[in-house]
């Protein structure tokens, strides 16, 4: 009951378990706290804050927010976001539409490319409210035109490949700003994933705008050394950040499973204190 997993997906965005199950998965792990951040939305909010439970297992909502920053891109995790807020419902939505047009158009640039396959073909397999890129590439490999996910993403759905399409971002320091003007906690995602430019300066330039936390435990996988991790931690504890983590779990072998990745159960306790508080 001391761990927490501060980033999980549910079936309301691109995750394989329900909020209800993602919460029974936690405390039979004996985890003391998780926190729901699916991509760009808050419907699976309300089942996550109120599916039953048998312990005393800290429950905190949260979304994540596919963001852009010259030319860099970054994801956000907004904590205790405002469910009854326009301004962020508003943005939320329009990403959230943005994100299923990508897959008919991404559909389109196959096709002309000689490769049959449909929007339905894709929702199909994925069995979850908002298919992405990698259900595109499974329903590739079911067809046959590639043998892998990732050898589909290296002929087509990378960027810069012929069958991608861009992702509609908001701006990282807006984004920033609006989930702290209502009362979000904001923690900037996996920065390690992307190769960041000037990381203490943007991190510095986020601080600025709001930024609270940022997200060291996690499980980078090729994109990680322990040089990066230390300089992270080392800019991100000068600067006063809080230093969160979690699995990043969408119930099935792409991540971490729910408790992979953990941090002590303090810091959801300073997240849960500072929303309290109401900063």
């Amino acid at each position: 009951m001391d761990r927490a997993d501060l980033h999980i997906h549910s079936t309301f965005s691109d995750g394989k378990l329900t909020p209800s199950k993602i919460v029974r998965v936690a405390e039979a792990k004996g985890l003391g706290a998780i926190a729901l951040t699916d991509h760009d939305t808050l419907n699976g909010i309300p089942e996550f804050i109120h599916a039953e439970s048998k312990s005393n297992l800290l429950r905190i909502p949260g979304v994540e927010i596919s963001t852009e920053y010259k030319n860099q891109r970054f994801h956000l995790l907004g904590y205790y976001p405002p469910l009854d807020s326009k301004p962020v419902i508003n943005a939320l939505e329009r990403l959230e539409r943005s994100r299923k047009e990508r897959i008919p158009k991404m559909c389109e640039k196959l096709e002309e490319l000689g490769i049959g396959i449909s929007k339905e073909d894709v929702v199909a397999i994925a069995n979850i409210a908002s298919p992405g890129r990698p259900h595109v590439g499974r329903a590739l490999v079911k067809i046959g035109a590639v043998d892998t996910v990732q050898e589909a993403f290296d002929k087509y759905l990378g960027r810069g490949k012929p069958a991608y399409v861009e992702k509609e971002r908001m701006n990282t320091i807006e984004t920033i700003k609006l989930l702290r003007r209502e009362h979000s906690i904001p923690v900037l995602a996996h920065p390690l994933l992307e190769k960041v430019q000037n990381l203490e300066q943007i991190l510095l330039r986020f601080k600025q705008a709001g930024l609270i936390g940022v997200e060291l435990g996690y499980k980078y996988g090729k994109h990680e050394s322990w040089r990066d991790l230390q300089n992270l931690e080392s800019i991100a504890t000068r600067l006063g950040l809080i230093l969160t983590g979690g699995s990043d779990s969408h119930g099935d072998s792409s991540h971490s499973p729910i408790g992979g990745i953990t941090v002590s159960i303090r810091i959801a306790n300073i997240i849960q204190q500072i929303h309290e508080e109401g900063y």
